[in-house]
């Protein structure tokens, strides 16, 4: 077994480990495959590793490792010849190689192409792929490994769910909590807060709730060098992720449905339903805080298309603003006087949120009011399911008929509980501007240009002002009434003259 045709023999070790707490560590497998080499008189070359990732077909994580060792094996006519270098594939067991049937087949087929023997040091013998019964005692272990897999996947589940009804917390803790065990058992008690973490959390959603857009927190965030668990800055996606969390406020959400938590948040429950509003917000989607410079174009409609307006390059002429689709341009200085105007000569916006009533007009109720809560609930789950349904891959026509019927039923029962929960809350980006003491001209001029878009977009809608559209003019030249074009589109209650809309 020492030598082949005069040459000695060369194993290279593939180790992995799919569970860090509970599996045969990497060390122990090192060290019995080396013994079992120096036992064998084999030379022994650097082992592939892979270092917590499952092999089971429920593995969510790709085995680098695992893969180049397959592009090594193919890399030349036999497996001394390629970039494996060697003789044989030495293994603490069998289902250190894989899990799953399909794979484990094809990857001894490879070997036995090669001319590769695999060792197994648990079992104390070295296999032949070339020969029918070394051959069919390896497939059977990976079958009765994938079944195991099988087993302990079901269990996992189970379990997740069984935690999920209870509050309990599941897994790894999120960046900014950690997770409390209990020192005798090992099990999982609690997430608690911590304290060289969750201030960048906290952070996040403080800015979001203001109106600050991810990319911008993205920047800020690098440059006041906040970090990730890898140290490395944070993303805007990993930000978003972050903010979508619902165990930071101490609720438990598992496949679609949202469960009161057995831990304690680091975010209060108002601002963190605050920001998912802000987050789904649809005209959100379509603004990334980049390019945007202009408040109005966040709501002025064409009433010929129904797009929105944009302000092009002017080009030495009077800036204006113009339908995106091209059906029409209106100038833009009458308008932004009318709306927002000048501190000696506030706008119609501005004059409304300086009425001394204001704050009593848009206070929203507290975040325990049993009707709020609900009604977030219950729109998170409907979310969680409308975005299940648009990942799907229907594979007949008529499935994706069904499906297509399906997503268009929740988009509808979505944007039904939306409405709802606006009608009984209103985001603090807009009462921030109404805070006693301060004068609005102050907080508009220290609010960023996203929360200025979404002030506009929430109190120039139906419910409140009304929704301003942007008519053809009557007779074209330059003499025309550039505010006479615009038409107020109002909820039915509030329908009537500009005065009315304003609550005066």
């Amino acid at each position: 077994m020492r030598r082949t045709n005069g040459v000695d023999l060369v194993a290279r070790e593939y180790r992995r480990l799919s569970d860090r707490k509970g599996g045969t560590s990497l060390r122990r497998q090192g060290s019995d495959n080396s013994a079992a080499a120096e036992d064998n008189g084999w030379t022994l070359g650097t082992p592939y590793i892979d270092d917590g990732l499952s092999a089971s077909r429920f593995a969510r994580k790709k085995r680098d490792d695992f893969e180049q060792l397959v592009a090594d094996l193919k890399s030349g006519p036999t497996g001394r010849d390629s970039r494996f270098g060697a003789d044989i594939l030495m293994l603490w067991e069998s289902s250190r190689g894989s899990r799953q049937v399909g794979e484990w087949v094809s990857f001894i087929e490879l070997c036995e192409a090669k001319g590769v023997r695999i060792w197994v040091t648990t079992h104390e013998r070295l296999y032949d792929p070339a020969n029918g019964r070394d051959r069919k005692a390896l497939i059977d272990d990976a079958v009765d490994s994938e079944y195991e897999s099988y087993k302990t996947h079901k269990r996992v589940i189970g379990t997740a769910a069984d935690d999920a009804r209870a509050g309990r917390p599941y897994g790894e803790a999120p960046y900014g909590l950690m997770a409390v065990y209990d020192q005798r058992t090992g099990k999982l008690l609690d997430w608690v807060e911590d304290p060289a973490r969750s201030k960048p959390v906290k952070e996040l959603f403080r800015r979001i709730e203001r109106g600050e857009a991810i990319n911008a927190i993205e920047r800020e965030f690098a440059e006041v060098g906040y970090l990730n668990r890898s140290g490395r800055p944070f993303t805007g996606a990993h930000l978003r992720d972050m903010a979508e969390r619902h165990s930071y406020t101490g609720l438990r959400s598992h496949k679609g449905k949202i469960y009161e938590g057995t831990w304690k948040g680091i975010i209060p429950r108002k601002r963190f339903w605050t920001v998912q509003a802000i987050l789904d917000d649809p005209a959100r989607k379509t603004y990334r805080g980049g390019g945007a410079r202009h408040e109005l174009t966040a709501v002025l409609t064409c009433g010929k298309c129904g797009v929105l307006f944009r302000v092009p390059p002017h080009n030495g002429r009077r800036p204006g603003y113009q339908c995106k689709a091209g059906c029409m341009l209106i100038e833009k200085g009458p308008i932004d006087d009318f709306i927002i105007g000048t501190p000696a000569e506030p706008g119609y916006l501005m004059e409304y949120l300086a009425r001394e009533d204001i704050y009593d007009v848009l206070a929203a109720p507290e975040t325990d009011d049993p009707e709020v809560q609900q009604v977030r609930t219950d729109l998170a789950a409907e979310r969680a399911e409308l975005k299940k349904m648009e990942r799907a891959e229907p594979e007949t026509l008529e499935a994706v008929e069904i499906l297509g019927r399906s997503v268009r039923k929740k988009r509808l029962k979505v944007q039904e509980l939306e409405d709802r929960e606006r009608e009984l809350t209103l985001p603090p980006v807009v009462l921030s501007m109404i805070r006693p003491g301060v004068d609005v001209w102050e907080s508009w001029s220290a609010a960023s240009i996203n929360a200025r878009r979404q002030i506009v977009r929430i109190l120039l809608s139906p419910r409140y002002l009304g929704r301003p559209v942007v008519m053809p003019a009557a007779r074209p030249g330059p003499k025309q009434d550039v505010v006479g074009r615009l038409r107020w589109e109002k909820a039915p209650s509030l329908a009537g003259g500009r005065r009315s809309a304003a609550g005066e």
